[in-house]
């Protein structure tokens, strides 16, 4: 099922509705780690991949951060919202906080570090269409060999389609961004659900996919 904790298209870079968005983050504490995140997860580790370098994208309540951070990665965590780094850094336990970097910016905006794996879960669309082919282009330049991408795109039927500020794919268009890369899942959500705005159509392509090994 669609994850109902997504972000709303009403607030600025995918942030919940409101203006409180510490006290928003800190209402989602001890959330579980979303589905795309656990089925991502569970490739790297049928893929052997270990630890190394991490990114999140649109980290929000930081929940899947510090998931990678206990099990040994190193991470840099973006969120353009200041209040998400308030909320992670009050979280994080002192024996892995040097492996941890916070960079409060938009994502297009980051000098991405070479890396092993990133995850953007519900951050990518809202990224509108230059923002993300510069982003998407450090992107491939900067992920390693073996390395993998957990990452998921709204398709041209979810409700939101035609916002202004968001970027909206068809399949085929996923998998032009993802061409070269060994596709490890590609699965599509297209059904009636619910949002923090009430009831919604998602139209949802969860990708996870690896960069060769040279």
């Amino acid at each position: 099922m669609p994850d109902e904790s997504a972000p709303e298209p009403s607030a600025p870079k995918g942030e919940p509705p409101g203006s409180d968005w510490a006290a928003y983050y800190r209402s989602t504490i001890g959330r579980e780690p979303r589905p795309l995140f656990v089925k991502g997860m569970a490739a790297v580790e049928a893929a052997g991949l270990e630890p190394g370098q991490a990114i999140e994208i649109g980290f929000g309540d930081g929940r899947e951060t510090l998931a990678l951070l206990q099990t040994g990665w190193r991470v840099l965590a973006i969120d353009p919202a200041p209040a998400a780094a308030e909320v992670l850094h009050s979280q994080v336990p002192d024996h892995v906080a040097g492996r941890l970097e916070i960079r409060s910016m938009p994502a297009e905006d980051a000098d991405l570090l070479p890396f092993d794996l990133l995850y953007a879960g519900y951050s990518l669309p809202f990224l509108g269409a230059d923002a993300f082919d510069r982003f998407w282009s450090a992107v491939r330049d900067r992920l390693r060999p073996g390395g993998i991408l957990i990452v998921n795109f709204f398709g041209p039927r979810d409700s939101w389609a035609g916002r202004e500020g968001m970027r909206f794919i068809d399949v085929d268009e996923v998998r032009r961004l993802v061409n070269g890369l060994e596709l490890l899942a590609l699965d599509e959500e297209d059904q009636d659900g619910n949002s923090f705005l009430g009831p919604k159509h998602w139209h949802v392509f969860d990708v996870i996919a690896q960069q060769p090994h040279r």
